[in-house]
């Protein structure tokens, strides 16, 4: 059995070369820390938080993220289609994702606020009611995906194709709709 670790804050550790012992941890807090390149598998996140952390590139096999919080984060490459997806659920602020995977999740209702997203994918996810607020999602590719509901208001550079995708309800801006036509090769006045 795993050790729990409860109400820790853990402030600018640097896990890259001295990984993060496995265990479970509860409600605690990572603030300025370095996991880049680094291996989290098998790690368990509860009610946690990361702030400021760099986590590039990170190996999360069979981690688990549930109810985690990350803010200010840099997660450049991360494969989160390798998370465990048991009690998966986590938001980001003010995060960089580019590269990042999120193939075949349920991410409803996930929040992607002022988040740098380009060239991150989301084949087979369901993101039905996820809010991508105020986020660059240049190059980002969404194919056989639930858009359903999802809040696209305020994304931009966006490229999605409707007949790759259900979206049903997705709300766009009137502004912004070329996004949505960029395959007809139009020109949009």
């Amino acid at each position: 059995m795993n050790p729990i670790i409860e109400d820790e804050l853990f402030k600018k550790e640097n896990f890259s070369s001295t990984p993060l012992p496995i265990g479970d941890y509860d409600s605690c807090s990572f603030e300025q820390c370095d996991f880049s390149n680094g291996n989290l598998s098998g790690i368990v996140f509860n009610e946690c938080e990361f702030i400021d952390c760099n986590l590039s590139n990170a190996i999360i096999k069979n981690t688990t993220l549930n109810d985690v919080t990350f803010s200010g984060c840099k997660l450049l490459g991360v494969q989160f289609k390798h998370v465990s997806t048991f009690l998966m659920r986590f938001n980001f602020t003010n995060c960089n994702l580019q590269m990042a995977q999120f193939d075949f999740l349920k991410l409803k209702q996930t929040l992607f606020l002022n988040c740098e997203l380009q060239q991150a994918t989301f084949n087979d996810t369901d993101l039905s009611q996820a809010v991508f607020d105020e986020s660059n999602l240049q190059d980002t590719h969404f194919a056989n995906s639930n858009l359903e509901g999802t809040h696209f208001q305020t994304a931009y550079n966006f490229n999605i194709d409707p007949e790759l995708n259900k979206m049903k309800g997705a709300k766009f801006s009137s502004s912004d709709l070329e996004g949505l036509l960029q395959k007809y090769k139009l020109q949009i006045d």
